[in-house]
This record gives structure tokens, C-alpha cells and sequence, in this order.
């Protein structure tokens, strides 16, 4: 049957000599692949454009329950980006998200407030004017409710420390491997608690950020089976390394 549906793309990879395989987190339908046959053609680039990491799409999609992949009957962009595809801070940011996303949803079946999270937040990146050295912070933190690993937030000066394991704050003498540092887990209980607008007032250091988004990704591995190495983090790192 044929269905209308909005999806935002999360990767593609080639099939065969001409097509893709596209992996799109849908509104109606969660997680799914896509065939786009003569997606990889050399005449057929404008399509293939469509295709790219975080594009918001408006699609029409044959759908049967149980199906591997997907068919795709036709694809138009919902948004048109103003800074998204042009900023190199902001599209790296895309694609280290997409990145994380494509580890970590798995689920095939409509989940409409992890959706509008996902489409709002990816609208914001194009078109705020705010400086975006925080937003993958804000985003993963907040991304983690819908996950189902949102932590306790009992921060207090003697439960100083981030335990990954739990996801739970807890005392210096209880911590081990697997908690951050009272500086990091204290920057990362403001950005739980932190609002998109009032984001960019937290100020962190370079070598703090780099910790806390290592000990982010790690609470994820923790906590997600499949997020394991991800290409873009050095880009993420080496593009805001404070010079």
C-alpha cells in the first residue's frame, strides 16, 4: 500500500552499480531502508542530492510489515535548509549526529515525540544564528529520554559524580571507572537541565568538552548495544579544539 510520510535521512549506502540503500527515520513507520533505484547513476545526481544526512524529506513510500527494505515511489525535500548544507560547523554537526543516530535507532515503529524532537532540532540547526559549538551536547543529552536512559538527576555537592553505569550522580568514594570527574559530571547535570535558548551561556573549556563528549558516547555505549566507533568524532573534535 502506498503511504504518505515524513522521514529524515540518516545515511546511504551504495547497492549495486546504479542504486542506494537508504536508512530514513520515518514519521509513520520508525527506522527504515529504502531501495532508490538509479540513486548512484551518474545522470541522476539531483536525486541522489536528496539523499544526504539530515535532509527532511516529504515521501511517498510502498510499506509492508516485515519487509527488510523498502520502496520508495518518490522524495522532495519538506525543508529548504538556509545554512545547514553551507556551514561547516553545522553540516559536521549533522553528520555527526546522523552518525549516532543511525547506531542507535533501531526500532521500526512510529514513535511521533522522538520524531518532532528530531525535526525540530535539526530545523533550529539550520536557522539559528546562535553560535553552535554546544548543540550536539544539548541535543544527545536530551535525546536520551526518548531512549529510555534518561539518568536520575540527584547532583548535589556530595553526589558529585556521573556513574555511566547507573546513570545516576553519586559520592567521589563511591565512583570507578566508569564515572566522570566532578568538573565534567557537573557541566553535564547543566546541560540536562539547560534549555536550547539559554544554552550558549554555559561556558566550557576545550579539554572539558572533549572529556564530557567522550564520557557522553560512552554512557551511550553503556546503555545502547550498537554505538560503537564513530568516523566523525575526530571532525567534531579537531573542528571546535578552541584554536
Amino acid at each position: 500500500m502506498l503511504y504518505q510520510t515524513k522521514g529524515i535521512v540518516l545515511n546511504r549506502v551504495q547497492y549495486g552499480e546504479t542504486s542506494l540503500i537508504v536508512h530514513i527515520y520515518t514519521e509513520k513507520f520508525g527506522r527504515q531502508s529504502y531501495i532508490v533505484k538509479g540513486g548512484h547513476s551518474k545522470k541522476s545526481k539531483s536525486k541522489s542530492n536528496l539523499f544526504r544526512p539530515f535532509f527532511l524529506l516529504d515521501m511517498e513510500v510502498y510499506h509492508r510489515e516485515g519487509k527488510n527494505i523498502q520502496s520508495l515511489k518518490e522524495a522532495r525535500l519538506a525543508e529548504t535548509f538556509n545554512s545547514l548544507i553551507f556551514d561547516v560547523y553545522k553540516s559536521s554537526i549533522a553528520l555527526f549526529l546522523s552518525e549516532v543516530l543511525s547506531k542507535v535507532l533501531r526500532e521500526e515503529e512510529a514513535n511521533q515525540e522522538l520524531f518532532v524532537f528530531l525535526y525540530n532540532s535539526i530545523r533550529y540547526l539550520d536557522l539559528t544564528d546562535e553560535s553552535v559549538e554546544l548543540f550536539h551536547f544539548y541535543f544527545l543529552t536530551k535525546l536520551t529520554r526518548f531512549l529510555g536512559f534518561y539518568p536520575q538527576m540527584n547532583w548535589t555537592e556530595l553526589n558529585s559524580c556521573f556513574d555511566m553505569d547507573n546513570g545516576r550522580f553519586v559520592s567521589e568514594i563511591n565512583s570507578h571507572a566508569h564515572c566522570l570527574k566532578k568538573e565534567e559530571s557537573k557541566v553535564l547535570f547543566d546541560l540536562f537541565n539547560t534549555s536550547i535558548d539559554k544554552l550558549n551561556d554555559l561556558k566550557i573549556s576545550y579539554n572539558t568538552s572533549r572529556i564530557l563528549l567522550r564520557g557522553i558516547l560512552n554512557f551511550y555505549a553503556l546503555q545502547s548495544q550498537g554505538l560503537s566507533s564513530l568516523k566523525s568524532l575526530s571532525v567534531i573534535e579537531e573542528l571546535f579544539n578552541g584554536d
